[in-house]
C-alpha cells in the first residue's frame, strides 16, 4: 500500500491537477494553439514559474493526459485481477478503460492526435502501457487462456498500436463509439492470441 501524501505533496499534487484542469478547458475552448501560458496561468490563478515548476513547455500538458489514462488502465487491469477475471477479458477492459473520458473530451482528443502528442516513441507512459500489456499476456499464457508460441513483446506492440491507431482515426473521423470501436478491433486481435485448443 502506497504512503499517505504529506500535506506538501497534496497540496503540489492539487495545484498540478488544477493547472491541467484548466489547460484542457482552455484548449476545448479555445484550441490548444490559441492558448497561451499566460491564458492558463491566469485562469488558474498562479504564476508562470508554478506553471514552469509542473509542466516545461505548454505540450507536456498533454503527458498529464497520459498518465491519467496509465491510471485508469493499471486500475482496471488491477481490478480485473483480483476479481480473477478471464485474461482476455482484462486486456480489452484495460484497453478501453479510458475510451468514457475520450468520447467526454472529443475535442481534446483530436487537438492532442493532430499534435502527434500519442505517436512520441519511449515516453514513461508508452513504457508503463507496454510493461503493463506485456504483464498481462504473460499471465495470460501462463494461465493457458492465450497461445504461448506468441513473443510477447509483439503481442503488447500490437495491441498497442491497435489502441492508438484507434483512438486517432476516432478522433478525427469517426462519430461512432470509441468504445466499440476499441473492443471490436481488440477482439479481432485477442482472437488471433487465443490459445489454441
Amino acid at each position: 500500500m502506497p504512503e499517505p501524501l504529506t500535506r506538501t505533496q497534496k497540496r503540489q499534487k492539487e495545484t498540478k491537477e488544477r493547472i491541467f484542469r484548466v489547460a484542457m478547458e482552455m484548449f476545448a475552448k479555445n484550441s490548444f494553439e490559441n492558448t497561451t501560458v499566460s491564458d492558463i496561468t491566469e485562469a488558474a490563478d498562479i504564476g508562470k514559474g508554478t506553471f514552469f515548476t509542473y509542466f516545461p513547455t505548454k505540450e507536456a500538458v498533454f503527458k498529464q493526459l497520459g498518465e491519467i489514462t496509465m491510471e485508469m488502465m493499471s486500475a482496471t487491469a488491477e481490478e480485473g485481477i483480483k476479481a480473477k477475471q478471464p485474461i482476455p477479458l482484462v486486456l480489452k477492459n484495460t484497453l478501453t478503460a479510458s475510451a468514457e473520458w475520450h468520447e467526454a473530451n472529443k475535442p481534446i482528443t483530436q487537438q492532442m492526435v493532430r499534435l502527434n502528442v500519442s505517436m512520441e516513441p519511449n515516453t514513461p507512459n508508452k513504457k508503463r502501457f507496454l510493461e503493463l500489456l506485456t504483464n498481462l499476456i504473460r499471465i495470460g499464457q501462463e494461465n493457458g487462456e492465450l497461445n504461448n508460441e506468441i513473443n510477447v513483446q509483439d503481442a503488447a506492440l500490437v495491441l498497442a498500436a491497435i489502441y492508438f491507431t484507434a483512438v486517432s482515426v476516432w478522433a478525427l473521423t469517426e462519430n461512432v463509439s470509441l468504445r466499440e470501436r476499441l473492443e471490436s478491433a481488440v477482439d479481432i486481435v485477442l482472437k488471433g492470441l487465443s490459445a489454441r485448443t
